[in-house]
């Protein structure tokens, strides 16, 4: 670009010419060969752009391979509860939990009971604000223990204690080995209520009361509790007809694999069986990811250059055209998915599957269609093949879009390069758009060069055209007084 303006700085005043604009038109010539250089650059921008669709259509295939990747997605497993005798949701009975590692199997399912948390209350004392001194006559203090199982305090009672007191020094009662005695104390409608924090007769309330505190209370009648809310009590359930007794309502360690949730009494019939929901619907957005890649690269590859394009949309059609690097990713992709793979499954392809080329134009797009019940047939027959074979295929897939498009730079020598054939291809593309760049304004120095030149010249030349027309206009002059001094002689 310019920089000084022609049109001030060479007048023409003296001489008429307009100099300004015979250098604009002298540096517009010259800076033609520029557009050549833009117009190149602008072709790289745009070829850039569709790398970077490119990329992000393969990101969102890779990330469709997350669970696919997984033999638990394969492996999953799913109870399915029958109510017997009875036409209440079974869910009200209980819900069981499988994990992968769970057998397919049915089990005769009868709760019984359900295990409870021990509670207990005081008497209703009409004046919460009585202490344990207008309570016990002559009390100046003492104390009572209180805990679950093997976790027992002792808590200290002054004369000037009230319910509300008390029942903090219960909840933040510890052991001597500092462990929570596992008790809730609240009060409600003016009594103190005592709750074991756990289900199960082992963490039934156990106090001692050397002092009467809690008789005063009337939480105990003698060595008895006088108001029991809830017994302790375990949960009760028999399966195959065994008999089995846990202290929790949630039960983990019953069935390898299983966790039992009871809920309520009741007799049930439970399936463990396949749960192949997710790797269905997993499988169904990778088919629709990998075939929105596929379709992407068919349409780059083939189609044809816009004629006299005027929109950046239509000079971007063609630019990837028999593109070397979608036909090899494409070609790659073909590759992982329909040949064989050495594994010790009894499946070697995913065709054996039902996933499978579409056969329209004898299989050129590429795209996938998946067959859901021949997937479901292989997955009755044996599931773990099935999880071996696809964990393999989505892994190598994985692997091959992490290389193609990754942009992490890696250390080679002494020399950091960036990983990934795309990123490659946009690095080169960015140092050819930076060296047009540097082209254009080592360029457009030049020509400022230059044009500063030529003001100087024109400058020069006004200058000597101003110098002879003066002399013109002198030697005129003399002409004239010479001309009239002849006439008056």
């Amino acid at each position: 670009m310019a920089t000084s303006d022609p049109l001030f700085q060479v007048t023409g005043l003296a001489s008429g010419i307009d100099w300004g604009t015979m250098i604009d038109k002298v540096m517009e010539q010259e800076r033609k060969i520029t557009d050549i250089w833009t117009t190149e650059k602008e072709k790289l921008e745009f070829k850039k752009d569709l790398y970077d669709e490119f990329s992000a259509n393969f990101k969102t295939l890779r990330s469709s391979l997350t669970s696919l990747k997984l033999s638990s997605t394969y492996l999953a497993k799913t109870a399915e509860l029958t109510n017997l005798g009875s036409s209440l949701d079974p869910s009200s009975v209980l819900s069981i939990t499988a994990t992968p590692d769970s057998e397919i199997a049915r089990y005769d399912i009868e709760v019984t009971q359900l295990a409870q948390a021990h509670s207990v209350a005081s008497k209703r004392i009409d004046d919460p604000t009585k202490t344990m001194a207008d309570l016990i006559t002559s009390f100046s203090g003492g104390s009572f223990t209180i805990g679950t199982g093997d976790n027992i305090a002792t808590i200290q009672v002054t004369g000037s204690d009230t319910l509300s007191s008390l029942a903090s020094k219960i909840n933040s009662a510890t052991t001597g080995d500092g462990k929570s005695i596992g008790i809730t104390a609240k009060i409600l409608d003016n009594r103190l209520v005592l709750t074991s924090n756990n289900t199960g007769e082992a963490n039934a309330i156990e106090v001692t009361d050397t002092n009467g505190i809690l008789n005063a209370l009337e939480i105990l009648n003698g060595t008895s509790f006088a108001n029991t809310l809830k017994e302790a009590q375990d949960a009760k359930l028999m399966i195959d007809g065994l008999e089995v007794k846990r202290s929790s309502n949630e039960i983990s360690d019953l069935i390898n694999g299983l966790t039992f949730n009871l809920k309520g009494t009741g007799h049930v019939v439970a399936d463990i069986v396949l749960d192949a929901e997710k790797a269905v619907n997993a499988i169904n957005d990778f088919v629709e990811a990998y075939n929105n890649a596929i379709d992407w690269i068919n349409i780059r590859v083939s189609e044809k250059p816009v004629d006299n394009p005027t929109e950046d949309y239509q000079k971007r059609i063609g630019m990837l055209r028999g593109d070397p690097l979608l036909w090899q990713t494409k070609s790659r992709l073909r590759a992982i998915i329909s040949d064989p793979i050495a594994t010790n499954s009894s499946f070697k392809m995913l065709s054996q599957i039902g996933i499978t080329t579409e056969s329209t134009d004898y299989g050129k797009s590429g795209k996938l269609v998946f067959d859901t019940d021949k997937f479901m047939e292989a997955m009755t027959t044996n599931s773990k093949d099935v999880a071996s074979l696809m964990t393999t295929v989505m892994t190598k897939l994985n692997d091959f879009i992490g290389e193609t498009v990754d942009n992490v730079p890696v250390t080679v020598g002494s020399t950091v390069v960036t990983k990934g054939r795309l990123a490659t291809e946009v690095n080169y593309l960015n140092d050819r758009i930076n060296d047009i760049d540097k082209r254009i304004a080592d360029f457009e120095n030049r020509l400022a060069i230059k044009e500063k030149g030529l003001i100087e010249q024109y400058s020069q030349m006004e200058t000597a055209l101003s110098q002879l027309s003066q002399q013109a206009s002198w030697l005129s002059g003399i002409v004239s007084q010479l001309g009239m001094i002849g006439k008056s002689s």
